[in-house]
């Protein structure tokens, strides 16, 4: 089925023995006003060059391997478009959109969702090992593939904004990851944090464990706490 998307979070690239390297997106359908999981072959992104708030339009299918509601894969032989980057005014559209996406995760959880939106406060970064999983994985990409892995999970912590609950959720966010990787000072990626000025998290669950969810990314925008 033939989609038109924009995209709003990007995991960081990640690879393993039985799957080549990817980059697990979220995106709205802007007809349906959906948030759709979608899996980009990173050995494609000179050829669609997705970003957040990117713009394209992609041939999606279901695969039997991920059975979450919201994944898809893109067709590689369909009609794939990449239309470029949102302008400010049509970013801001969306920001006010998501705001109807803002629910508990128990009722996401009850619905069978597996992607959300998360208001914040009081938010920090921490840089933790890596678990024995995380390890292996890092192993994979460096040998099999030639791409960096952090040394370190990037992990953030606050609170809820609405509930006041405490967190501590790893962050898969691909922007933070690259910062990383290119300043590796965990000092000022924190920084960076603090830049945000209204952040919220776009949330997402794995396949195996549906009842937890990761900060897929962060982003900031006032219009969600109006």
């Amino acid at each position: 089925m033939l989609k038109n998307l924009v995209c709003l979070a990007q995991a960081r690239v990640i690879g393993g023995n039985k799957k080549t390297p990817h980059i697990c997106s979220i995106c709205i359908d802007q007809e349906n006003k959906e948030l759709v999981r979608v899996c980009l072959p990173f050995a494609a992104k000179n050829l669609m060059p997705i970003r957040r708030w990117s713009e394209f339009t992609c041939d999606l299918e279901k695969q039997s391997s991920d059975s979450r509601k919201e994944s898809y894969f893109i067709n590689p032989n369909g009609n794939n478009q990449y239309k470029g980057d949102l302008s400010a005014s049509r970013k801001n559209l969306i920001h006010k959109q998501l705001a109807g996406f803002v629910k508990d995760e128990e009722l996401l959880i009850s619905e069978g969702s597996t992607i959300g939106v998360k208001l914040i406060k009081n938010v920090k970064l921490s840089f933790q090992s890596l678990n024995e999983k995380h390890v292996k994985i890092k192993q994979v990409m460096e040998s099999k593939y030639g791409l960096w892995y952090s040394e370190k999970a990037i992990r953030i912590v606050g609170e809820d904004f609405i509930t006041s609950k405490k967190f501590n959720r790893l962050l898969l966010d691909w922007n933070f990851a690259e910062a990383y990787r290119k300043i590796n000072d965990a000092s000022a990626i924190k920084q960076t944090l603090q830049s945000y000025k209204y952040p919220y998290l776009i949330t997402g669950t794995t396949l195996q464990r549906r009842r937890s969810f990761m900060a897929i990314s962060v982003l900031s925008s006032r219009f969600l706490y109006a």
